[in-house]
């Protein structure tokens, strides 16, 4: 293991943090315009600061802070082994083998990335308000991540910590490889290059990736919001049917503007920050600035 690996995880971190705290207010709203009844976007942030104030917009960040660099970790490590592999260590990789190497990133960071998303998710329904003002909902009572997911997991043991994987899977595998192809186009395949390039590619990935899988990620949303002990829905495709048939197919574009606004700089401050922190540590360690097989910073594996 050499030292590009912890160059890797401590700049994935840095970027990962600055995604989130960026990120983090967009994604409650998101998620709450996905799981309550007809709630719009501004009414949505309207009732979070009347009934939870500024407070609320972070709900269910402590986990993803704590475990981003992990999350970026184990994205970074098999998706550039991955790319050096199917790609022979070529000086310019296929379009394909980024993309399966995308997704094979993706499939690594779901054992680490689903119990943090029902964590995340679980927090961000505690509205604190009647049912009537956010529509009927399930809500749980947790006063922090570490007694949710304890909770979790004396109510449904380890499979209970993992609800929503399957579609988790179906999501984040997909956008995880359509989300390195369209970076690395965008910066036709420089792994230096200016900071107004890095944040725009890394913008436009993110709305493009997330986009092609939002009506997957309202599934995926509802699933792990819903009651642990009295489930609404039996899996993926019941909540898909139910959804259709109690709100039409517009509700699988909900949170779709929400969505894309959080998607651009959230992406833009990831790429930025690990860009820049790999860049510091590589300047610290005495290492000179070297082509590389592309690397980049999955905002949209594990988030909601």
């Amino acid at each position: 293991m050499d030292k590009e690996f912890w160059f890797d995880f401590v700049a994935g971190w840095v970027g990962g943090c600055s995604g989130l705290l960026v990120g983090h207010p967009l994604d409650t709203v998101k998620v709450r315009q996905q799981t309550l009844k007809k709630v719009s976007a501004t009414g949505s942030v309207i009732n979070v600061f009347k009934h939870e104030g500024w407070r609320g917009f972070y709900k269910g960040m402590g986990f993803p802070l704590l475990t981003s660099g992990i999350l970026n970790s184990l994205f970074f490590g098999v998706y550039g082994n991955t790319l050096r592999w199917v790609s022979n260590e070529s000086e310019k990789p296929s379009y394909s083998s980024i993309f399966l190497a995308g997704c094979a990133g993706g499939v690594a960071q779901l054992v680490v990335a689903c119990p943090v998303d029902l964590v995340k998710i679980k927090m961000q329904m505690q509205t604190g308000s009647s049912n009537d003002v956010w529509g009927k909902h399930y809500e749980s009572n947790y006063r922090g991540p570490t007694a949710c997911f304890r909770d979790l997991y004396q109510k449904g043991g380890i499979s209970g910590c993992f609800a929503g994987l399957r579609s988790m899977i179906l999501r984040d595998v997909f956008a995880s490889g359509v989300y390195v192809v369209f970076y690395e186009w965008m910066v036709d395949g420089n792994s230096t290059p200016p900071t107004s390039s890095i944040i725009w590619a890394g913008g436009l990935a993110g709305v493009i990736s997330w986009a092609s899988i939002l009506p997957l990620d309202v599934v995926k949303s509802r699933i792990q919001a819903d009651c642990s002990t009295n489930p609404q829905y039996k899996g993926s495709w019941d909540c898909f049917v139910k959804s259709y048939y109690a709100d039409g197919l517009q509700v699988f574009t909900r949170g779709f503007w929400m969505m894309s606004l959080r998607a651009f700089p959230t992406n833009g401050a990831i790429f930025l920050g690990y860009v820049t922190c790999l860049s510091v540590l590589r300047n610290l360690a005495g290492d000179d600035a070297r082509e590389e097989i592309p690397i980049v910073a999955p905002e949209l594996i594990g988030s909601s």
